[in-house]
């Protein structure tokens, strides 16, 4: 079996070593197992492993490829397939809603309609924080946080509880795709002002290429999954189980 110094792993990618131990205490690559002289004894398996999750991030965050990346060095190849169809769901339930809102601006522009229309879901009945950030998918906690940057105000109903209508759920999804442009508090404030004005032009543009960005982003992400597919082709291969499996092989 050949082994690999930890710089012929990092080398191509202009990485440290001690990137590789790091990796390796994160649960990212197998543990590898020490030689005579107490240096780490990298395998093929490593070298893989580290070259998948490089590669993998020009379509996936690094958080999302660690995840992937602890369920292979467990032998759970199924698990780190639906993270992957999960991820990818994301951002493509994103863009659709992008879509959808682009689409209804156009058409309150082109009709002149009142902003109570339905952007992405119909509300028939002022309804709670929790059943927003169901509709939304946003945790509550960062309604509150957007809430409290003057991003909007809710409803206070008589028991002080905040309330959603239509208009507000429809400036949410708004909201949501700004911040996903990573637009800051302050440039959202702006850009919602201009809404308040029916001045619909600058929302329209960031929302258009924030929709070209998570368009990439899909196919940077299907690109990436070649790679995670690859990885497991060759684990599978090698007949590779898990991390005390790779040790008794040593």
């Amino acid at each position: 079996m050949n082994f690999y110094r930890g710089i012929d792993i990092t080398r191509p990618f202009k990485l440290s070593p001690d990137l590789l131990r790091k990796y390796e205490s994160l649960g990212l690559i197998p543990h590898a197992s020490r030689g005579k002289n107490n240096y780490r004894l990298y395998t093929e398996t490593h070298k893989r492993f580290f070259e998948a999750s490089r590669k993998m991030l020009m379509g996936f965050a690094w958080l999302e490829v660690a995840k992937m990346m602890n369920c292979l060095v467990k032998g759970d190849y199924e698990g780190a397939a639906v993270l992957a169809i999960e991820f990818q769901a994301v951002l493509v339930e994103n863009y659709k809603e992008s879509q959808k809102v682009i689409s209804r601006i156009r058409e309150t522009i082109d009709n002149q309609q009142g902003s109570d229309q339905s952007y992405i879901k119909r509300i028939e009945r002022p309804i709670t924080i929790s059943e927003v950030s169901s509709i939304i998918n946003i945790p509550v906690s960062t309604l509150r946080v957007w809430e409290d940057k003057q991003l909007f105000s809710p409803i206070r109903g008589d028991n002080n509880y905040r309330y959603f209508n239509q208009k507000l759920v429809n400036l949410l999804f708004i909201i949501k795709l700004l911040r996903l442009s990573g637009l800051g508090f302050e440039r959202c404030q702006e850009i919602l002002k201009e809404i308040e004005k029916k001045n619909y032009k600058e929302t329209i543009t960031v929302l258009e290429n924030r929709a070209a960005e998570l368009k990439r982003e899909i196919n940077s992400g299907l690109k990436a999954l070649g790679y995670l597919n690859d990885l497991v082709l060759f684990l599978e291969e090698t007949e590779y189980q898990n991390e005390s499996h790779l040790i008794l092989k040593l």
